[in-house]
């Protein structure tokens, strides 16, 4: 009976070790595409320098607590968006977390905030909510008791709506909530099929400028459209998200909806709660011997990625004169020495896109890419507001919020970094937190071999 015992676990840990233990397809080399950046250089720098640091910096309380509209409503059709899934809405969830001092995002440099921290900013209310488990696609918007009034004292500014590529949630509509992304990391919930399908169709269908067709059957855009560099970026940039998000999805699957273990051995065997990387799904989504774009996907993911990095570096000097400030002056010291630490690294190493080469023509034809570049930006933001999932949603929005927020860096005027100039703290954890999802992806894609 113990030689029969000991057989089964030895099969357990041989088949629970193939889940995520595929043979590796054709690694990427080489240089990405409209950008003279080697792909081994960028891994190297990625996984070894940037990430560990972005993945350090987004934990930290002024990053990991982010206001969005959940309820805004989808503008391009009428449907009922409450998830269908099994716990994919969210209803009640307390506030329990979030710092008390983060305070108006108008002042947040350090030569303005001092007046911002004052104790009238941050009367204190009792505040009783009922606890809540939530779990997979419904999200955790789960905040602290003790900081929840500063919050509602928080008003959001935004300075620069003529250079903005995303439509930011209005917080007078009073559907804003707080949540708290570790509680809600991104993840499988089991949305897909046709009402998934929908949203990338859209989503990909703005990569038809005036004078361009888009293939729906392979998410590209037409060969006149990619002779146009502008038009390119933009196909690369909505290519390279949608990359990422399926690399995010795949990388965190459930191990009892694929691992053999559980198909042989019943339910109980991986729980639940066990996540690993989907080796046979990635393969299907990128591997050439199932899709011929696969490749292109993955290569579209390293300039989006590098897109983003450019944008931080250039917004570097902006970024150091930030207080970051929760309340906490021992964290947030810490949080301000280790963003400086990674725009060191950033500003040496990761200037790889030259964004000078986009809208270089000062004429009638540039001005109008540019506008329709912003425009079609613009309607991505509003498609995530379509996205049936809760979980899917939030990431989603984060995601073009974060991506936007690099857009309106890149292409802002000369005058981008004048005293009146100003990022809202939202757009700030926006980037940071998209660069990190990026970053993550291009990290991830090893687990995968």
């Amino acid at each position: 009976m113990l030689v029969v015992r000991s057989a089964v676990v030895i099969f357990l840990v041989i088949e629970l070790w193939t889940c995520v233990s595929e043979t590796c397809f054709t690694k990427l080399k080489g240089r990405v595409v409209d950008i003279d950046a080697d792909i081994d250089f960028v891994n190297q720098l990625n996984n070894f320098e940037i990430l560990p640091r972005l993945n350090s910096i987004v934990e930290r309380d002024y990053f990991h607590y982010f206001e969005v509209n959940l309820e805004r409503g989808c503008p391009f059709f009428s449907e009922d968006l409450r998830c269908g899934l099994k716990d994919c809405h969210v209803s009640g969830c307390p506030v329990e977390e979030v710092p008390g001092g983060l305070l108006t995002e108008s002042m947040l440099t350090t030569a303005m905030a001092h007046n911002k921290y004052s104790e009238d900013l941050n009367k204190q209310t009792n505040v009783h909510a009922d606890e809540i488990d939530c779990q997979l696609a419904k999200v955790d918007n789960s905040l602290s008791e003790e900081q929840k009034v500063i919050l509602d004292n928080w008003t959001i500014h935004d300075a620069m709506n003529e250079v903005n590529f995303f439509d930011l949630d209005d917080d007078s509509s009073g559907k804003m909530i707080w949540v708290d992304l570790i509680k809600n990391p991104e993840r499988y919930t089991g949305y897909k099929g046709a009402a998934s399908n929908r949203i990338w169709h859209m989503i990909h269908a703005e990569n038809c400028f005036d004078d361009g067709a888009f293939n729906y059957r392979t998410f590209a855009p037409s060969p006149e459209t990619l002779s146009c560099l502008e038009k390119r970026a933009f196909y690369r940039l909505v290519s390279g998200l949608h990359t990422s998000i399926t690399v995010h999805l795949c990388a965190r699957y459930p191990r009892n909806l694929f691992c053999a273990v559980h198909r042989n051995f019943g339910v109980d065997t991986v729980k639940p709660s066990d996540w690993g990387p989907n080796v046979e799904e990635f393969r299907r989504r990128f591997h050439p011997e199932f899709t011929r774009e696969g490749l292109e996907r993955l290569h579209n993911l390293y300039f989006a990625y590098l897109v983003e990095l450019r944008a931080l570096a250039k917004a570097a000097p902006y970024l150091r004169t930030l207080m970051f400030y929760t309340g906490n002056a021992a964290a947030d010291a810490e949080t301000r020495q280790a963003v400086d630490d990674l725009l060191k690294i950033v500003e040496a190493r990761g200037s790889l896109f030259n964004e000078g080469q986009l809208f270089a023509e000062q004429n009638t034809e540039s001005v109008s890419l540019k506008q329709q570049f912003r425009r079609h930006f613009h309607n991505i933001s509003r498609i995530m507001d379509c996205v049936g999932c809760e979980k899917c949603r939030l990431w989603g929005k984060l995601q073009t919020q974060g991506m936007g927020t690099a857009l309106k860096i890149l292409f802002a005027s000369s005058d981008f970094f004048q005293p009146k100039f100003q990022l809202s703290r939202r757009e700030i954890v926006a980037l940071f937190n998209a660069l990190n999802r990026l970053s993550v992806s291009i990290g991830t894609l090893p687990d995968f071999c």
